[in-house]
């Protein structure tokens, strides 16, 4: 296990509920292609923070990676969603974009 890793699981025990170490382990798992515990995180994110952006933007990106473009397309609308109801309209093209690509 790496040092980052380490790090965050630290963090994680403190504070289990805070959205950055969730998103965090997320991404670490990801790059380290551990799929199932990515996506334990994500979704644990977005159950605590529904308008956590950039959850759903590597959350969807993961559902691609894994050739699960359906999921990755319910998540790039949600995020959408989410995006436009925090103001964040540079996510939310970026979102629209990858998500016209997938159709």
């Amino acid at each position: 296990m790496n040092k980052r890793l380490e790090g965050l699981l630290e963090y994680y025990k403190k504070d289990p509920n805070d959205p950055f170490t969730l998103y965090g382990l997320a991404l670490e798992y990801m790059s380290d292609q551990q799929f199932d515990a990515a996506e334990k995180y994500f979704r644990l994110l977005l159950d605590k923070d529904s308008e956590y952006v950039p959850g759903y933007l590597q959350y969807a990106q993961l559902k691609e990676k894994q050739n699960k473009i359906e999921e990755a397309k319910d998540l790039y609308s949600r995020g959408i969603e989410a995006a436009n109801k925090t103001g964040d309209k540079k996510s939310a093209k970026e979102m629209e974009d990858f998500l016209s690509d997938l159709e």
